[in-house]
């Protein structure tokens, strides 16, 4: 992986557990996510308009700024879900690590995207160090805990957020190929909020809690992190192989878990610490790879 893409991705996975971080705090509510998405198309309107302008784009580039708006209101409303019913400890290992897992397999096997030997292992220890971090103790029912949740409601809702985010990664690999990142990613934001009020036309929340001036300023915080992290990445997807990024990302899991640490007083385990290391690892592998 360039070095280039590389510096990008860390600096993206911290601005991503950083928001991580908020989004936990205030529990993850869809209504929460609808009010960073909002923010988002106030705060970046005129620089948006500045890009649009410098930069136009083919008319194919609809194609994959409508199919990301659909893909990334889904993650939003199941990523919400995923917060809301299961404990952090299972919908977590499912959610980012099926991602990169399948980004992975169809990279490499529908798309023929070239890979080395050593960043498909390091692809692999990523995703096994995501699992890692997340286990509660080390028992054998801990560890099938995640896997066994698939099988339940909440569990699904966490599946549902890793397959959106291996299709977006996807989607978006195309759609920055012909659409300049910042208009791209805009225009995502702009149609996750129409998205989202279709879902709240259907299962109307409380909207007596956007009075509160403070999540406001926390949402506005959120989009402001959340959209400089994706635009990173997005700008590495213009530089190196997909299932490389996707799993690169993933280190904002280790950041994640220290912050969590610091700041929520999640206690500091055996497992995280080895789940860090192999995240570490992987990241390293696909460094030289």
């Amino acid at each position: 992986m360039p070095l280039g893409a590389l510096g990008l991705i860390l600096i993206s996975a911290v601005l991503h557990a950083s928001w991580n971080l908020i989004a936990k705090h205030n529990r993850g509510s869809s209504l929460f996510f609808f009010q960073a998405v909002v923010a988002a198309t106030v705060i970046f309107l005129v620089p948006f308009i500045v890009l649009l302008i410098q930069n136009p784009f083919p008319p194919q580039g609809w194609i994959w700024i409508i199919l990301t708006g659909i893909i990334h209101t889904f993650y939003f409303a199941t990523l919400a879900t995923a917060y809301r019913r299961a404990d952090l400890s299972v919908a977590y290992p499912i959610a980012r690590g099926l991602g990169p897992a399948l980004v992975l397999i169809v990279a490499v096997g529908v798309l023929r995207e070239a890979v080395s030997a050593l960043g498909v292992a390091g692809v692999l220890a990523v995703i096994l160090g995501i699992y890692t971090i997340n286990i509660q103790r080390n028992q054998s029912r801990s560890w099938l805990a995640p896997i066994q949740a698939m099988a339940r409601p909440e569990g699904r809702y966490a599946a549902a957020t890793g397959v959106s985010i291996s299709a977006y990664t996807l989607i978006d690999n195309q759609g920055v190929s012909v659409v300049h990142p910042l208009v791209y990613i805009y225009f995502m934001y702009a149609l996750s909020v129409v998205g989202l009020l279709i879902i709240f036309a259907a299962r109307p929340p409380d909207w007596t809690a956007l009075r509160q001036p403070r999540p406001w300023v926390q949402a506005a915080t959120l989009a402001v992190l959340s959209i400089a992290a994706y635009s990173l990445v997005l700008i590495a997807l213009t530089m190196a192989p997909t299932p490389y990024v996707s799993a690169a990302r993933e280190l904002s899991i280790v950041i994640g878990a220290v912050l969590g640490i610091l700041f929520l007083g999640e206690p500091l385990r055996r497992e995280r610490i080895g789940g860090a290391v192999l995240v570490a690892a992987g990241v390293a592998m696909i460094a030289v790879a």
